[in-house]
């Protein structure tokens, strides 16, 4: 009678040690709608896209931006020469040379001459 008592126990110790060591769902993964009254909220969605709108503004290659980056090419003495709706022009100094620099008037100041 002992024995059997003591195996039970023992598988039930054996089971119980199984159940917690499998893995759980991870919270992360879980997934939350949100419905209103009015339905789900469109204007969200709508304003990460607002690129057909005239009055929208889009980030671009500041001129601050510009002398980093050139500097960051190695150049001295930065200085902005003229800037237009594509592009940001300077001029500076590097290995003794006078060097002109184009970059793109758009994010990231991406080097174009």
């Amino acid at each position: 009678m002992k024995a059997s008592i003591h195996k039970l126990l023992a598988a039930g110790l054996v089971a119980a040690g199984a159940l917690t060591a499998l893995p759980s769902a991870p919270l992360a993964q879980s997934l939350d709608l949100y419905i209103g009254p009015g339905g789900p909220d469109l204007e969200l969605r709508d304003r990460e896209r607002r690129y057909y709108e005239d009055e929208y503004d889009r980030p671009r290659c500041s001129p601050r931006q510009a002398i980093r980056r050139a500097s960051r090419l190695g150049i001295r003495d930065a200085e902005i020469q003229a800037v237009t709706r594509r592009q940001i022009i300077v001029d500076g100094v590097r290995r003794g040379r006078f060097v002109t620099v184009a970059f793109a008037n758009r994010p990231g100041c991406p080097r174009i001459g």
